[in-house]
């Protein structure tokens, strides 16, 4: 290892989706599917939540905000984009099991984007 490995800016990307087949723990292989997304969203929801509390206690520590004003906080359109986007990557990884055995089908079909997930959500009302 050279002394140029570790430096700060140096980027590791790592291959996100596993090889092999995924073990079954329910009798109907929807059931699996359900539950990994499930978990998905309980992890993205608890750091997501963890954040929060952090960002909201350490500005009022420092009386830079209050919570009342981060909770009436508009954002602009840059900020609307960048959430849009985040978003998106967020229902990727929840839906990553789809689109995990669409590759394993030959059908890379990919990840529904959010407002396709509205969509469906709101047509299944």
């Amino acid at each position: 290892m050279s002394s140029n490995d570790n430096e700060v800016g140096d980027t590791i990307h790592l291959v996100r989706s596993s090889k092999g087949k995924k073990p079954q723990y329910f009798e109907d292989p929807a059931c699996d599917k359900l539950h990994s997304m499930l978990w998905a969203v309980i992890e993205e929801l608890s750091v997501a939540r963890d954040r929060i509390d952090a960002l909201e206690r350490t500005l009022e520590q420092h009386e830079l905000t209050s919570v009342n004003e981060v909770d009436s906080y508009i954002p602009n359109d840059a900020a609307a984009d960048a959430r849009a986007e985040r978003r998106r990557g967020y229902i990727r990884r929840i839906t990553q099991c789809f689109a995990d055995e669409a590759n394993q089908l030959k059908r890379a079909d990919p990840a529904l984007e959010f407002e396709e997930v509205v969509k469906v959500t709101a047509d299944e009302a």
